[in-house]
């Protein structure tokens, strides 16, 4: 049976298992499954379960727990030609991700699985890491935005210390304690040398944050695969960001940093700066958009950026900085040829360091900037406007550095 005959026959499935509980179909739901194979699945032979709960389309019609039984009890038989599920922003909880659990077991081909946005509890996320535990070819798992807590993360922990094959993993805004967030960098330090992408946003902390620091810390200094880390809204103060960048000093592989809403001042900011010189660094992406970096902050970043030839972007939105910080920032791009994306919007911008960077729009450079802002003239004075340019995909961003150290 080719492909598309598969498909066809999921859709008759799916339509024969609502009628035999008189239920009508999910239409939304319905229509996907009788869409043509895409390209894609042509040439890998394998299909995509997708439907996104925050398409414009499927929006009035995600999935709750009955339609989520009906569903993956439907796809059981067909489960070795899936490849990928994105089921993400739908409406099913303990129920829906209990059945799925069911599907995800016989889904042995399975690459990628995103369920992120929905209303999984505890026992969820545990039947779910439980039904992936033989998986060999899982590379993505993002179950970012729902409730697996603490109990649920452990369950993932477990997950990692067997999974070679797992490249990134998304447990963002769970509600996950210290305790889960120790594990998951404790797991990354001894056990897992092979996750290159992790987000752990947004955990619920009933002590100082400086404690997971110190774990995270120690994860980085000795974990050679991780390339992109987010650890926004995790509390961290300028000694968190100490103990962290100390420990970096000889790490070699990370690309992205993001310490999005944090506590980092000046201080913080001099660690950083101390990081971003050193011998091994290569971090490419440096986001610290709504800390509290203020002018003394932006006078470190902008030592550091004179002299720094990895980072190719940097955001520092809402970080209270004052014109004199922002000017010596953008005196620092004088002889920065690699940054090429900047993030500076809702500073304090005056004239003189308004001026700074519109003489830095003028003069000739091998490759275009990319900032959040632009400046123009009116009379005589220098105004500025935010600007989407700033938002290339990253992998642009890398392009667009090669080229520029031709």
């Amino acid at each position: 049976m080719d492909l598309q005959q598969v498909k066809t026959q999921v859709a008759q499935v799916y339509r024969q298992n609502c009628e035999g509980i008189k239920k009508l179909p999910n239409k939304r739901l319905l229509q996907t499954l009788e869409e043509e194979i895409s390209e894609e699945e042509q040439q890998t032979n394998q299909i995509s379960v997708v439907f996104r709960g925050n398409d414009k389309f499927n929006f009035n019609c995600r999935l709750n727990d009955t339609d989520m039984i009906i569903f993956t009890e439907t796809l059981f038989d067909f489960a070795e030609n899936i490849r990928h599920i994105d089921l993400s922003y739908n409406q099913f909880q303990e129920e829906g991700a209990n059945t799925l659990s069911g599907l995800l077991e016989r889904t042995v081909n399975l690459e990628s699985l995103n369920l992120q946005g929905n209303e999984i509890q505890t026992q969820g996320g545990q039947k779910i890491a439980a039904a992936l535990k033989e998986n060999t070819s899982l590379r993505y798992l993002n179950l970012a935005n729902n409730k697996i807590k603490t109990d649920g993360a452990i369950s993932i922990i477990d997950f990692l210390f067997y999974k070679e094959n797992l490249l990134e993993l998304n447990l963002a805004d769970n509600e996950i304690h210290h305790d889960g967030m120790i594990g998951i960098a404790s797991v990354l330090n001894w056990n897992n040398n092979t996750l290159q992408v992790l987000n752990v946003d947004n955990p619920v902390y009933t002590s100082i944050g400086q404690e997971t620091a110190i774990h995270f810390a120690k994860m980085l200094q000795s974990n050679r695969s991780l390339e992109k880390l987010s650890l926004q809204k995790h509390q961290f103060t300028c000694e968190a960001i100490y103990t962290i960048t100390e420990h970096l000093l000889e790490n070699k592989t990370l690309r992205v940093l993001d310490l999005t809403a944090n506590k980092i001042a000046f201080k913080g900011c001099e660690a950083l700066a101390k990081y971003l010189l050193g011998e091994y660094c290569s971090l490419e992406s440096l986001i610290l958009a709504n800390n509290r970096t203020g002018h003394y902050g932006a006078k470190a970043i902008a030592q550091a950026l004179s002299k720094n030839r990895t980072l190719i972007h940097v955001d520092m939105t809402r970080n209270n900085i004052d014109d004199g910080g922002l000017k010596m920032i953008a005196e620092s791009l004088e002889t920065n040829n690699t940054l090429v994306s900047l993030k500076l919007y809702y500073n304090d911008f005056g004239q003189a360091a308004l001026q700074e960077f519109h003489n830095l729009q003028q003069k000739p450079r091998k490759g275009d900037w990319f900032w959040d802002f632009q400046t123009y003239i009116v009379g005589n004075q220098i105004e500025m406007a935010y600007s989407r340019k700033c938002k290339i995909a990253y992998n642009e961003a890398i392009k667009l550095k090669n080229e520029n150290n031709g």
